[in-house]
């Protein structure tokens, strides 16, 4: 529970009470990035003049809550084109709790083969669902490549890719007569920590799959969505688009 935000403070009741220390206690003691008061504790000074003010609405923890999206596999390249590469993992690690790990998505496989003597084309299956967060869709699937289309009856097209797997949701199956599975779903995890002020979060952000080579003419699978973090601590959202840290 934070130090009150007013009144009269008691030293040993909501400072001490707060942070702790060992038996003499001083005002010396108590200095922020010390063995009692944490760096992140920013309104208590690090050195010189040190007064019980400082010490208003402080605490010695906080709760951070998180959002941890892994990011999007590619999709698969049209024709016999080459497979997408699956998403890497996002996570947040720190101190005083258990790293936090969602995967990434699965790349989707190329298309396969052609189909003969049909005039059309085949469009790429569609990459799978991301996760939304402040309105915007984070570690999405690549969509399949599309592939080449003929112009007449007396000619072939390409079949398309398979979508990559999104944070939220499997990569769309192959078109037509491949019918393989598209990207498997990656993840995304969300909760809350309770850690000590000056705790440093490690944020790792997971690249998105690159999308397959076409072959034939076709276009390649697209790349995933990169994955994404927010954390959120005293109503304060704090957003990770890149590797980086964090402290509480």
């Amino acid at each position: 529970m934070a130090v009150k935000s007013s009144g009269v403070l008691s030293f040993e009741d909501d400072i001490v009470g707060e942070f702790g220390g060992s038996q003499p206690h001083s005002l010396s003691e108590y200095y922020r990035g010390g063995s009692n008061v944490g760096s992140g504790v920013t309104d208590v000074p690090a050195s010189g003049e040190i007064k019980f003010s400082d010490f208003y609405g402080t605490a010695s923890s906080a709760v951070v809550s998180y959002t941890v999206v892994g990011s999007g596999g590619g999709g698969g390249g049209a024709g016999n084109g080459s497979a997408g590469t699956a998403g890497a993992n996002t996570s947040i690690s720190g101190s005083g709790f258990t790293t936090i790990v969602a995967t990434g998505g699965g790349g989707g496989l190329g298309g396969q083969g052609v189909v003969t003597n049909t005039a059309g084309s085949s469009a790429g299956a569609a990459g799978g669902a991301g996760t939304t967060v402040g309105g915007v869709e984070r570690g999405a699937g690549g969509d399949g490549g599309t592939g080449r289309s003929s112009l007449d009856s007396g000619s072939d097209y390409d079949l398309g890719g398979a979508g990559g797997g999104g944070s939220g949701g499997q990569g769309g199956a192959q078109p037509g007569g491949g019918g393989a599975a598209g990207g498997t779903a990656g993840q995304s995890q969300t909760g809350s920590l309770t850690l000590d002020s000056g705790t440093v979060i490690t944020i790792t952000i997971g690249a998105g799959g690159t999308g397959g080579i076409n072959s034939h003419g076709g276009t390649n699978g697209q790349n995933g969505g990169d994955g994404f973090v927010r954390l959120t601590k005293n109503g304060v959202d704090y957003d990770f688009t890149s590797s980086g840290t964090h402290t509480v």
